[in-house]
């Protein structure tokens, strides 16, 4: 009895090309092993891991992109990276320019291919541009053509790369922001792919196009578990520009080269060049942080009050790349964790948590708060912050309070 497959082929714009013409046109994934040396650990910190996520329902993938006749998929593999790491830590979905990357980054080979990696420490140099000011061309563009006219929107610290093999750490991952990875596509399968979950011994691991990770799960009918990846062959090709692979069997080599962008962020401009040093400002009355807001706060911290608490506190900014500082006032033994949201920006703050009711945790002049089942510090003298937070709940591991 023939096997059933779980994923279906059909006619589609590549069902009359050669083999050789489908791998000159829509492929072009070349991996620079020499960048996988990133010494960081991917999300070392994470531990309660989602069972499925899907990134494009959370609003932090673009639309399906069409690369064309260019073997320029790295290049729209790194945007869609770039993309989400900006709205997980922005709340916001700019689409960013392929025809930046393709024309402009010399250590890439434009329509000949490039790799990930590569391209997100090109970013880290240069920023990126957005695609309404650098639009793609139908070929795609060559490199040494850079006509760069715009201001970059978006710039990353660097990478991260998952792994090799792991499909655990890569899973980690993908619970924190859309991935690139490399897999091979120049099998039938995927020029023929209409649908399903390609779990098939034909696919190989020979890496030559770059795709996102935008999400994982488990097939309801199936029970197959999936990896569900977003191409640039345009919205027709698949399940509507998208692709599932089976998961946990490193299928098609998803699990060999997978990377992400670090510290993305909107993009501050070129640090200036160093000029005389200003007069140092006047010193808080201490060292630490999380001191009280009516002696000031340190310059990387704010003021807040959260509705309905009495009292305010010095908050530090924090982030997934970010940690909350650990020096603490004299006498305190409370907890910094990143537990302040703010609901308009998406910005992450620290807080002091502590225990209902245990008033010594949080030192002179503080007590701690109740909300919820959480404690926060606040300090008792404190009547005009800078900021008020409005909404609140708590989630998991880390209490989250939004504002």
């Amino acid at each position: 009895m023939q096997k059933k497959l779980s994923y279906k082929l059909g006619l589609n714009e590549f069902a009359d090309m050669t083999s050789e013409e489908f791998f000159n046109t829509r492929l072009g994934f070349k991996p620079s092993k020499g960048l996988r040396n990133s010494p960081e650990t991917a999300f070392p910190n994470i531990t309660d891991v989602a069972d499925s996520i899907d990134w494009n329902e959370k609003g932090a993938v673009t639309a399906v992109k069409n690369q064309k006749s260019c073997g320029s998929c790295w290049a729209f593999s790194s945007t869609g990276a770039l993309e989400g790491a900006l709205f997980v830590e922005s709340g916001k979905l700019v689409s960013l320019s392929e025809e930046d990357l393709v024309q402009c980054d010399t250590d890439a080979q434009g329509c000949h291919g490039g790799g990930m990696s590569q391209a997100f420490d090109w970013v880290k140099t240069h920023g990126v541009c957005g695609e309404s000011a650098y639009p793609y061309t139908s070929g795609g563009g060559v490199t040494g053509k850079c006509k760069k006219g715009c201001t970059p929107v978006a710039e990353t610290a660097g990478h991260v790369e998952v792994p090799e093999q792991d499909e655990d750490a890569l899973k980690k991952a993908v619970s924190q922001q859309p991935v690139s990875v490399g897999i091979e596509a120049d099998k039938a399968v995927f020029q023929l792919y209409h649908g399903g979950i390609v779990d098939s011994e034909t696919c190989g691991t020979n890496l030559d196009h770059g795709v996102l990770i935008v999400g994982y799960g488990t097939d309801s009918e199936s029970g197959k578990d999936y990896w569900l990846v977003k191409n640039s062959w345009g919205a027709t090709w698949g399940e509507k520009g998208f692709l599932r692979l089976a998961r946990g069997k490193n299928m098609c080599g998803i699990s060999m080269m997978a990377s992400y962008p670090k510290g993305v962020k909107a993009y501050d401009g070129p640090a200036p060049t160093p000029g005389p040093s200003p007069p140092s400002p006047p010193a808080p009355s201490s060292e630490s942080h999380y001191e009280d807001p009516m002696d000031g706060c340190q310059s990387d911290e704010i003021s807040l009050q959260i509705q309905g608490v009495a009292g305010a506190i010095c908050s530090p900014k924090c982030g997934l790349f970010t940690k909350c500082p650990s020096d603490l006032p004299t006498g305190v033994t409370a907890t910094p964790q990143c537990a302040l949201q703010d609901a308009s920006t998406h910005s992450k703050y620290c807080a002091l948590i502590c225990s209902p009711g245990s008033d010594d945790q949080c030192g002179p002049n503080a007590s701690c708060k109740s909300i919820q089942s959480v404690g926060i510090c606040t300090y008792d003298d404190d009547e005009k912050p800078s900021g008020i937070l409005e909404t609140v709940y708590s989630s998991d591991s880390s209490q989250e309070i939004l504002v």
